[in-house]
């Protein structure tokens, strides 16, 4: 029974320090993101054009676009020096920058238009399953 304990104990501790882990990154993410304007700029699109689902669209784009630029220059830069050695760096990195910004911009549509779609099946379930009166007022 001992045993059984400390194995317990120990598989516990692990997961809470996983879970402690994750937590200060994501803190880490959420503070970068305030910091460069993203949330707020987000916000204020969203309320002045008083629409929730427009403050989400720019704050996924803006968001792909941050998340594709180091990407892409990673990724250009890793594929640069497999088949280039010696090369002109520069050129590699704006290419990588564009490239990842424009797949952090499509990947942001793609996932915007998925909430979209989800939003519009969940509603129309909402409905049918209230039998046609809406379930929240």
């Amino acid at each position: 029974m001992a045993l059984f304990v400390l194995v317990f104990l120990v598989v516990a501790l692990i997961l809470i320090g996983i879970g402690i882990v994750v937590g200060l990154f994501l803190c880490c993410v959420a503070a970068i993101l305030v910091a460069v304007g993203v949330v707020s700029s987000s916000i204020v699109l969203g309320l002045l054009r008083r629409s929730s689902a427009l403050g989400v669209r720019v704050f996924l784009l803006q968001c792909g676009v941050l998340a594709g630029l180091p990407a892409g220059i990673l990724c250009a830069w890793l594929v640069q020096s497999l088949f280039e050695p010696y090369g002109n760096s520069r050129l590699v990195f704006l290419y990588g920058a564009l490239g990842g910004a424009l797949g952090g911009v499509i990947i942001a549509l793609l996932v915007d238009l998925i909430l979209r779609r989800l939003r519009g099946w969940a509603a129309t379930k909402l409905i049918s399953v209230t039998h046609g009166r809406p379930a929240i007022h």
